[in-house]
């Protein structure tokens, strides 16, 4: 067992001092010549991209990985329309998916009168909550698609809300990118701290007004006689 285990610890330092020798040694191509291989490739690189990018946001995923790698391999313009298309794709999916598979448990629940009432409010105004929660970049992409899937907030204002929420803050990271790619200055986190705020206010302010809706004890109704 000792000697199997002193064979392992052999074979992992070996494995190591390949991969940094590799790394040392190997030509490794420029960022420039990556990014000109990438753009080569026309539509075969966007359709990649955007496969790898909605599959990888139904995962707990910083999207922002996917953001930086828009601005970086394909520029400003083209990497923020393949950003957003990405969004609208996978927050679509994740809908989708979650209503389907949690429908019977969201019906079990909505057997609560109050839980009723809340999904009333999120599929009358939800689409609010869900632009503004959008402009915050703390708010993790997937698990608010998640919370969105298992909510009654109508499909297409639920993703139009996302575009318009993220839109300008992923533009911002994608242009900076590509600046900073050029040896450029960083100027998107002030963008970020205005979004982040708007977006505070009119999640707080439609908080606010659900819990109001669901504060009101609905009137009883006398039987007629």
């Amino acid at each position: 067992m000792a000697r199997s285990h002193w064979l392992s610890l052999i074979g992992l330092a070996v494995l190591a001092l390949a991969v940094v020798a590799a790394t040392i040694l190997l030509p490794t191509p420029g960022l420039a010549t990556i990014r000109d291989n990438v753009r080569g490739t026309g539509l075969l690189a966007w359709g990649t991209f955007l496969l790898l990018m909605v599959g990888a946001t139904q995962l707990p995923v910083p999207r922002t990985v996917w953001t930086v790698s828009a601005g970086v391999l394909f520029g400003p313009v083209v990497g923020s329309l393949l950003a957003l298309t990405g969004m609208a794709v996978s927050v679509t999916l994740s809908l989708v998916l979650l209503r389907w598979i949690g429908g019977p448990a969201v019906r079990r629940a909505e057997r609560s009168p109050r839980f009723r009432a809340l999904q009333a409010a999120l599929e009358d105004r939800g689409w609010v909550a869900v632009l503004g929660l959008r402009m915050i970049p703390v708010i993790p992409f997937s698990l608010l698609n998640y919370a969105c899937g298992l909510s009654r907030i109508p499909l297409l204002p639920c993703v139009l809300a996302t575009i318009a929420g993220s839109a300008p803050l992923t533009v911002a990271v994608v242009a900076s990118s590509d600046v900073l790619v050029s040896g450029g200055e960083p100027w998107f986190l002030m963008v970020s701290a205005v979004l982040a705020a708007t977006g505070v206010v009119l999640t707080a302010g439609e908080w606010r007004r659900v819990r109001a809706e669901l504060s009101v004890e609905p009137t009883p109704v006398k039987p007629s006689p």
